[in-house]
């Protein structure tokens, strides 16, 4: 149950990221802070993303008080690979073979790591 609950907080931090790169696409942060704050705070991805944040961390903090902190943490790098599907899939960015090879090494990784 711990492990599904440290994938739900990745998984989330991989969705805020893609919900942050919706908001920001075509938006030029220029001119004053207070027309930036204007901008951003009628921004609903970026409100999703922090919102996503939030919960990821609260579920984090949960499996924290539950696991090893060495086991725990090399999971997060799991969230590379997510992001990276979420570009490809949803955003149509470039997936090469290098990707894909670090994509083999980061989950074999996370795998030798947690058996251990």
């Amino acid at each position: 149950m711990i492990y599904l609950l440290a994938f739900i907080s990745i998984l989330l931090g991989a969705v805020a990221q893609y919900f942050l790169k919706m908001g920001m696409t075509n938006w030029a942060l220029k001119g004053s802070v207070g027309e930036m704050l204007r901008l951003l705070f009628h921004n609903y991805y970026l409100w999703s993303g922090i919102l996503c944040y939030g919960v990821s961390m609260l579920f984090w903090l949960y499996v924290l008080s539950r696991m090893e902190l060495s086991k725990a943490y090399p999971m997060v790098s799991l969230g590379y690979v997510i992001t990276l599907l979420i570009g490809y899939f949803l955003l149509n960015e470039p997936l090469s073979y290098p990707k894909v090879i670090g994509i083999v090494l980061i989950v074999a990784g996370v795998c030798f790591i947690a058996r251990g």
